[in-house]
C-alpha cells in the first residue's frame, strides 16, 4: 500500500458550520479518502488519503457536486493567492448586492411600516422583493435547495425556506385577498419582511467575511518568506533565472549578499552569516561553510554562497513551517466535537420546530390563526441560525493561533491550546531561554605590561581584523572595540579559517586571533602566560563566557570574554509565571556552578543540573506522578524525550525538525516571555470559547421561543424581519468577541 498523503486545501462557498459538516462528509465519503477534517472559520480542509485510490482532483470533483469548491494548486503560495483572489472577488460582489439590497428595502419597509397606499402598492411591492431575493439574495436559494435536496440542509436553507414562505403567502393574499379577508381573516403582506431577511443576512455575512479576512494574515506573512525566483546552474553551467517552483533537488542555487535563500540545501561553495531571525526569532546571523545547511526563508547577510537544493517546494523547513500553523489552525479542540454533533442536527431540528410551531398555532386557534402561525413558523427558521454555534470555537482558535503566530508561539493544534491553559509546573532549559542568545562583549584582560599606546595599537589591529569575520562572535567583538574608542587598522595579509579563526600579519609578525586552547584545561599551562591571565581565563570558562585570545607570534597578548547575558525580562518573566501559579525549574545539562549563577540571578528557586536527557526525562515523569500539569521548554533536540514526556512540550526556537514534529508549541524567539504570552493566549482563548459557547446557547435558548410565539399572550411577537436582524447579529458577535484576541495584551 502506497503511503498516505495529507494536504490542507482551501474550500470556497461555506455559510454556515452545517456547510462545513456537509464538506467533511461528502470528502469522508470519497473513496480512497482515510480522513478529513473541515474548518468553516479557515474555509479548509486537511485531507489524508491514499494516493492509490483517489487524488485531490477527484476529491475536488466530489466536493463540487456538494456545491462547493476545493482549490487545488501546485504549491502553497499559488493556493493562498488563488483563495485569496475568489474570497476578495465574492466580498466584492456581496458587498454590491448588499448595498442594492439595502437601497431597495430601506424604502420598501418604510413605506410598509407607516402605511402609505397607493394604485397597485402590492405589486409594486412584490416586485422590489423578487429584486432582493433573485438578484441579491440568489445564492442563498441555490446553495439552500441544493442542500435541502441533497439531505443536508444548512443557513441558506432555513433563509431559502423562510423567505419563500413569506413571500408566497403575501403573493397569495395579493392575488386572493378576499379567501381570508372573506373569512375575517387579516389577509397581512410580509414582502418587507423577505427582503428584510435577505438583506441582514447579506449584511451580517458582509461583515463576517470581513472580519476574518484578518484572521490570516500571520499565515500571509510566513508564506511571504519564500522568494518567487532564483539563480541555478544549468547543464552547460551558465547561470540562468528560474521560479523557486522549476528548482528540482540537486540543482545547484546561487546565493548572493542581502537575498532569501529560496530552498533548503546544503553549502557547496563559499563561507557566509545567515539571518534565521524569520524562522528562529534568533537576531545573531549563524556562521556557514561548506557543507553546512541553509534552510529556506533565511538571508544571507555576508558573503556568496552556492548551495546544493535538498528539500523544495512543501518539503522545506518554511513549508513545514506554515503547515505547522495551517493545520493548529484547523484542528478542533475537544470542546468542537460534541458542538459538531449538535451542528450536525441543528438544521433539520430547527425545520421540526418551525412545524411544530405552524401546527400549534393552527391547533389553538383555527384559521384565525393562520397569519401567527405564519409569521412564527417563518421566525423560528430565521432565528435560530446555527452559524453562531459553529463558529464559537473555530473562531476563536483560529484567530487564537494566528495571534500567536504573529507573536512568535506556534502552536501545533487546539487540544495543545487547552492543556496549556492548566499547567502548574514548568521546565525550561538555559541557553536562549533564560540567556540572550546573543553575544556581548564583557571584558578584557593583557597578558603582560603594555603601554597605552601599544594596547591601542593592537585593539585597532584586533577591529580592523574581526571585521573582516564572519563569525558569530565577530560582530560583539567589533562593537566592544568600537564603544572603547578603537578604530580599524588593515592587517597585511588576512586568512580566516572556519572553525579555527583569523590568522594575519601586520609589520612582520604573525597574529592569531580564536578560541583559547591549550594542551590541559588549566590554561595556566599555556607558554608565556602569566598566572593572573590564566586564572582570570579560567574563571571566565568557569562562569561558562566565551573567551577570543590574540596571540602574537604564539605569545598570548589578550583575552576577551564574550558572554551570552541574562535577558533583561527574565527576572520579570519568571516572577510572573511564578505568580500565575506556575512553578519554574531549571532543567539544564550544564555545571550546576553555571545553572546555580543563572537561576539565582533570574530568581528559579528549584534547579536540576548536568542533566542527562533520560534523567530530565525521569524529572518529567517524576513530576507527573507527583500530579503536576508539566510543561517542558527545550531545544527540541537532546531534550527530545522529555519533550515527548511532558503534558505540554514547547521547542525553544530551533526551528528543527523535533521542534516541529515533535514540540506541540514552538517559541520561534526562544523568549521565556513569549511563555508567558502562550499560556496567557491559551487561557484567554478558552475563555473566548466558552464565552462564544454561552452566548450562542442562551441566543437560541430565548430566541427561538421567543420566535415561536411563546409570549404571544404578554404582547410580544417577533416579526421575520427582526428576527433575521437578530440571527445576523449573533454571528457577528461571535466573530467580534473571537477577534479580541488579537488586540488583547498577552499578560497573565
Amino acid at each position: 500500500m502506497a503511503k498516505p498523503k495529507q494536504e490542507t486545501f482551501p474550500i470556497i462557498g461555506m455559510m454556515c458550520a452545517v456547510c462545513a459538516n456537509t464538506v467533511e462528509s461528502t470528502i469522508r465519503d470519497t473513496a480512497g479518502v482515510i480522513a478529513a477534517s473541515v474548518n468553516f472559520a479557515t474555509s479548509s480542509a486537511i485531507i489524508n488519503w491514499n494516493p492509490e485510490l483517489t487524488n485531490p482532483r477527484q476529491i475536488a470533483e466530489k466536493v463540487k457536486t456538494a456545491g462547493y469548491e476545493m482549490i487545488i494548486t501546485e504549491s502553497e503560495k499559488k493556493a493562498i493567492e488563488e483563495q485569496e483572489k475568489i474570497e476578495t472577488e465574492a466580498y466584492r460582489e456581496m458587498k454590491i448586492k448588499t448595498i442594492v439590497a439595502w437601497l431597495i428595502t430601506i424604502p420598501l419597509a418604510t413605506l410598509c411600516m407607516i402605511h402609505i397606499h397607493f394604485p397597485a402598492e402590492a405589486w409594486c411591492y412584490m416586485i422590489l422583493t423578487l429584486i432582493v431575493m433573485i438578484w441579491c439574495g440568489g445564492g442563498f436559494f441555490r446553495r439552500g435547495c441544493r442542500a435541502l435536496f441533497t439531505g443536508h440542509p444548512n443557513m441558506d436553507s432555513l433563509v431559502a425556506v423562510s423567505t419563500t414562505v413569506s413571500f408566497l403567502f403575501s403573493l397569495f393574499n395579493t392575488i386572493w385577498p378576499e379567501i381570508l379577508t372573506s373569512r375575517d381573516i387579516s389577509a397581512d403582506l410580509y414582502y418587507e419582511g423577505a427582503a428584510m431577511i435577505i438583506t441582514f443576512v447579506l449584511t451580517g455575512k458582509l461583515m463576517e467575511m470581513k472580519s476574518r479576512k484578518s484572521t490570516g494574515l500571520a499565515l500571509k506573512a510566513l508564506i511571504q518568506l519564500q522568494p518567487s525566483e532564483a539563480r541555478i546552474f544549468d547543464t552547460h553551467n551558465n547561470i540562468i533565472t528560474v521560479p523557486v517552483s522549476d528548482i528540482k533537488p540537486g540543482d545547484r542555487v546561487i546565493i548572493r549578499q542581502g537575498e532569501k535563500i529560496p530552498v533548503d540545501g546544503i553549502i557547496t561553495e563559499g563561507i557566509g552569516s545567515v539571518d534565521e531571525s524569520m524562522l528562529t526569532g534568533e537576531p545573531l546571523g549563524t556562521e556557514v561553510g561548506t557543507g553546512n545547511e541553509v534552510s529556506a526563508g533565511t538571508i544571507l547577510q555576508n558573503g556568496q554562497l552556492v548551495i546544493e537544493a535538498t528539500k523544495v517546494g512543501s518539503d522545506t523547513e518554511l513549508s513545514r513551517i506554515i503547515q505547522a500553523v495551517k493545520d493548529a489552525q484547523n484542528s478542533k479542540a475537544p470542546v468542537q466535537k460534541s458542538v459538531d454533533k449538535i451542528a450536525s442536527i441543528f438544521v433539520p431540528a430547527v425545520m421540526a420546530t418551525s412545524v411544530l410551531t405552524f401546527v400549534i398555532w393552527m391547533l389553538s386557534g383555527g384559521a384565525e390563526n393562520l397569519p401567527v402561525a405564519i409569521v412564527c413558523a417563518v421566525s423560528v427558521l430565521v432565528i435560530a441560525c446555527p452559524c453562531a454555534l459553529g463558529l464559537a470555537t473555530p473562531m476563536a482558535v483560529m484567530v487564537g493561533i494566528g495571534r500567536g503566530a504573529k507573536s512568535g508561539i506556534l502552536i501545533k493544534d487546539a487540544s495543545s491550546m487547552e492543556s496549556l491553559a492548566s499547567i502548574n509546573t514548568l521546565l525550561i532549559d538555559k541557553t536562549g531561554t533564560v540567556t540572550q542568545g546573543r553575544p556581548v562583549m564583557k571584558d578584557i584582560i593583557w597578558n603582560t605590561e603594555t603601554s597605552p599606546k601599544d594596547k591601542n595599537a593592537v585593539l585597532r589591529l584586533l577591529l580592523g581584523a574581526e571585521n573582516k569575520s564572519i563569525h558569530p562572535l565577530a560582530g560583539a567583538i567589533c562593537t566592544g572595540l568600537k564603544k572603547l574608542g578603537a578604530s580599524p587598522v588593515e592587517p597585511e595579509s588576512y586568512t580566516y579559517i572556519p572553525g579555527e579563526g583569523i590568522v594575519c600579519k601586520y609589520d612582520s609578525d604573525t597574529y592569531s586571533i580564536g578560541a583559547f586552547k591549550s594542551s590541559s584545561s588549566d590554561p595556566s599551562e599555556k607558554t608565556g602566560t602569566s598566572t593572573e591571565f590564566s586564572s582570570t581565563v579560567t574563571r571566565w570558562i568557569t562562569d561558562g563566557s566565551g573567551v577570543v585570545t590574540m596571540c602574537k607570534n604564539d605569545i598570548p597578548l589578550l583575552a576577551i570574554s564574550v558572554e551570552d547575558e541574562i535577558k533583561p525580562d527574565a527576572r520579570k518573566s519568571v516572577t510572573a509565571l511564578e505568580h500565575a501559579g506556575i512553578n519554574v525549574i531549571l532543567l539544564s545539562g550544564d555545571r550546576f556552578s553555571t545553572a546555580k549563577n543563572v537561576a539565582e540571578k533570574v530568581g528559579i528557586k528549584h534547579i536540576e543540573a548536568e542533566a542527562r536527557p533520560a534523567d530530565k526525562q525521569n524529572t518529567v515523569e517524576r513530576l507527573k506522578q507527583e500530579g503536576k500539569k508539566v510543561a517542558m521548554a527545550g531545544d527540541g533536540i537532546n531534550d527530545s524525550q522529555a519533550l515527548a514526556a511532558a503534558d505540554v512540550s514547547i521547542a525553544m526556537g530551533t526551528g528543527s525538525d523535533i521542534a516541529i514534529e515533535v514540540a506541540e508549541l514552538t517559541i520561534v524567539g526562544g523568549k521565556l516571555n513569549s511563555i508567558i504570552k502562550a499560556v496567557s493566549l491559551s487561557r484567554k482563548t478558552l475563555r473566548i470559547i466558552h464565552e462564544n459557547l454561552f452566548w450562542a446557547f442562551i441566543y437560541n435558548t430565548i430566541g427561538i421561543p421567543l420566535a415561536a410565539g411563546a409570549f404571544y399572550s404578554f404582547g410580544i411577537l417577533l416579526s421575520p424581519m427582526y428576527a433575521s436582524a437578530a440571527m445576523a447579529a449573533s454571528s457577528l458577535c461571535v466573530v467580534l468577541n473571537s477577534l479580541r484576541l488579537n488586540k488583547t495584551n498577552l499578560k497573565i
